[in-house]
């Protein structure tokens, strides 16, 4: 087990940078549908023409926050906007919030402490409080669905930035 590399603690920086999406949210009230409905088509095009190589000032900004697999295919970014902007237009906000929060905070700083058993001990504890700040009563359900969050946040063929949002705030719901 080691701490995260300089690189990595810069990504994990950025994923807490999320959060600007609660506030955001809440003073667009009603109207946050169409903050999605304009930023993830927005995002998707962003993203195509990054991995086709048209815009290079993405690469020259963001290039030291991405893995170099990040390069080829879509970056963490656009699932992770496509992932909270999918939570925020299918479930009750409040589930939502969570959802982008057990994801900024919970996965951003368990990212810290690689990926052995303190990792997700880490990811459980950090949502575990995540969503007792939220307001979510403490039960043996609770306990089960953190489980669950740490399962999906762990699948090695999934994309946790897209699924763990989603996850959340289904369960949640």
């Amino acid at each position: 087990m080691g701490i995260a590399q300089k690189s990595e603690v810069f990504r994990k920086l950025f994923h807490l940078s999320g959060l600007i999406i609660h506030p955001l949210v809440l003073w667009l009230g009603p109207q946050a549908h169409l903050l999605w409905l304009v930023l993830l088509p927005g995002v998707t095009l962003v993203e195509g023409l990054r991995l086709r190589g048209r815009l290079p000032v993405l690469e020259r900004f963001f290039g030291a926050l991405m893995r170099p697999e990040e390069k080829k295919r879509p970056s963490g970014a656009f699932y992770y906007l496509w992932g909270v902007g999918l939570a925020f237009c299918l479930f009750p906000q409040s589930a939502a919030l969570t959802g982008l929060w057990v994801l900024a905070v919970a996965d951003g700083l368990a990212g810290l402490f690689g990926r052995d058993i303190l990792h997700s001990v880490v990811f459980g504890v950090l949502s575990l409080g995540v969503v007792l700040l939220r307001g979510y009563p403490f039960s043996g359900e609770l306990l089960a669905i953190l489980l669950l969050w740490t399962l999906v946040e762990r699948m090695p063929y999934l994309n946790d930035n897209f699924t763990l949002p989603l996850v959340v705030a289904w369960t949640l719901s």
